[in-house]
């Protein structure tokens, strides 16, 4: 009897120190909940796998190859990798990392004082500093309509309607607005071309101030009538996109703690002081939110520019770049777009890691 209780004892114990214990035998339902669950999620892991992970993979490989479409299969191509590894054309030598280089050096064939991948990137940069423009404006209409007005849900759908809208028909409309007789002009008073294209008549600064100074800056076309042009994209993207920032702000307006700004009241902390020291903490995820999701989208833009200015290095977005030489078969020089997506996933990567560095920065 005392050795079964003791054996019984030391059962016990491994027990409470957390012996592992058999596996129960799963249900058929939950079995069967476990199958759809599966099912319905396996088309987005098929999707991502394929299209994001398999397919950047396979695009970072060509980047160091001279692959276009005329040369036949991919998958084929990419099999003999190693014989295919691009050769520099002055010295025959294998060089992966000749399209790359190109990249930086390629110049357009223009008076200009950037290459093609400079004045695109420039191009996209500039496009996102509406980012903070729109997250400011959203955040102060977001304000003013978690306010107990008449009429507050009105204006909500009112704000939000831009954001299902054609993107087709908000570029028609910016084009009518900001034509040469349009109603922007008609209100400013001015008598501006926004939407000339590259030629003689596109202004420069020596045009439109009447001066001869010299220098790239004064007489070339894309830091005058280029500048203006993007400052018509910038402004269509902030209108077109405020809506869904606003209903976000207004849902993260809604979590802040009430108590919280009830006894900053009674301390005797006005407006502005209750915004910063506990609206703004409070909204902090959605703002982080907004500006990574922006950032990323940014980077990205394409279709906009094309569509109101057509393919144009004084508007179009990195995205270009792949479109043109990796997707629209005008030049046979797919490689070269692989590079450009390569380096553009590479700068969207590294952005928003350092976006994260300061978010881990601030909540420490």
């Amino acid at each position: 009897m005392e050795t079964v209780g003791a054996e019984r004892a030391v059962t016990d114990e491994k027990t409470a120190a957390g012996a592992p214990r058999k596996r129960g035998r799963v249900s058929r339902k939950k079995l069967q909940e476990n199958l759809w669950g599966w099912a319905f999620c396996l088309p987005l892991i098929v999707g991502t796998v394929w299209f994001v992970y398999i397919a950047f993979v396979m695009a970072l490989m060509l980047s160091f190859t001279n692959y276009t479409l005329l040369r036949g299969s991919m998958l084929e191509y990419l099999g003999n990798f190693a014989s295919n590894i691009v050769k520099d054309p002055n010295t025959g030598a294998l060089s992966p990392f000749y399209w790359y280089r190109q990249a930086f050096v390629y110049e357009i064939g223009e008076t200009y004082v950037m290459n093609e991948l400079g004045a695109h990137l420039f191009n996209t940069v500039f496009y996102m500093a509406g980012i903070p423009v729109g997250i400011g404006l959203a955040m102060f209409f977001a304000v003013c309509m978690t306010r107990d007005i008449k009429g507050g849900n009105l204006f909500r759908v009112l704000y939000y309607l831009p954001c299902v809208a054609s993107v087709v028909s908000v570029v028609f409309t910016f084009r009518i607005l900001f034509d040469t007789n349009g109603a922007v002009n008609r209100i400013l008073g001015i008598d501006l071309n926004w939407l000339q294209q590259t030629g003689n008549q596109a202004a420069t600064w020596n045009s439109l101030t009447g001066s001869n100074a010299a220098g790239a800056f004064m007489n070339d076309p894309f830091w005058c009538q280029g500048f203006f042009q993007k400052l018509v994209i910038v402004i269509m993207a902030v209108w077109k996109g405020l809506g869904a920032t606003i209903l976000l702000y207004i849902a993260g307006l809604s979590g802040v703690n009430g108590a919280t700004k009830e006894a900053a009241q009674i301390d005797g902390a006005n407006g502005g002081q209750i915004f910063r020291k506990v609206v703004l903490p409070d909204l902090y995820p959605v703002i982080f939110y907004n500006v990574v999701t922006a950032v990323i989208g940014g980077m990205q833009i394409y279709t906009e520019p094309v569509l109101l200015f057509g393919e144009s290095y004084m508007t179009s977005g990195f995205v270009s770049l792949i479109w043109r030489y990796g997707l629209s078969g005008n030049n046979p020089n797919n490689a070269k777009g692989a590079a450009y997506g390569m380096i553009l996933a590479v700068i969207i990567f590294a952005l928003t890691m350092f976006q994260f560095w300061l978010d881990s920065r601030n909540k420490d």
